[in-house]
């Protein structure tokens, strides 16, 4: 088996309770998979140097953010809004990846809303639950279709 690192981004809004349950247990998932090396979680690294909301923090953090996924080798992406269809940041961050070649690994719980075709078109797997990160490839990140509906 390959000795190289597998660098994870984990992509995904954590503005509401329900969201923060969502990103929980998708990291939980994603430190039980023995193909994953490291995950940089965007809400474990917001602290910075700066007040937080202003200018400065806001640069900060978004530096920081574009850098983490420059050294990603795979994006895990939570498409759950509370209801809507995805968060813009989470969309601007799978355009980043995707823009910079890297594979994006969806999750969505809530199937019955519709997600737009360059959301579904440019992701490489998807999953209806956080389980089924725990045990996937992110080595070879094959590929799992898309079976919710489009927008």
């Amino acid at each position: 088996s390959s000795k190289r690192m597998t660098r994870i981004y984990l992509a995904g809004p954590f503005f509401s309770e329900r969201q923060i349950d969502i990103i929980d247990s998708v990291e939980k998932a994603l430190s039980k998979n023995e193909t994953i090396t490291e995950v940089y979680s965007p809400r474990l690294h917001q602290e910075g140097t700066h007040e937080p909301l202003t200018k400065l923090w806001a640069k900060d953090v978004y530096e920081l953010d574009m850098e983490a996924i420059r050294q990603s080798d795979v994006i895990v992406a939570i498409l759950d809004f509370d209801g809507k269809e995805v968060d813009p940041g989470t969309a601007y961050e799978i355009g980043v990846a995707n823009m910079l070649n890297k594979p994006v690994v969806t999750v969505k719980l809530d199937c019955d809303i519709a997600v737009n075709i360059m959301l579904t078109e440019s992701a490489t797997a998807f999953f209806d639950n956080p389980e089924g990160l725990s045990t996937y490839d992110f080595k070879q990140c094959p590929s799992i279709e898309y079976t919710g509906k489009y927008r």
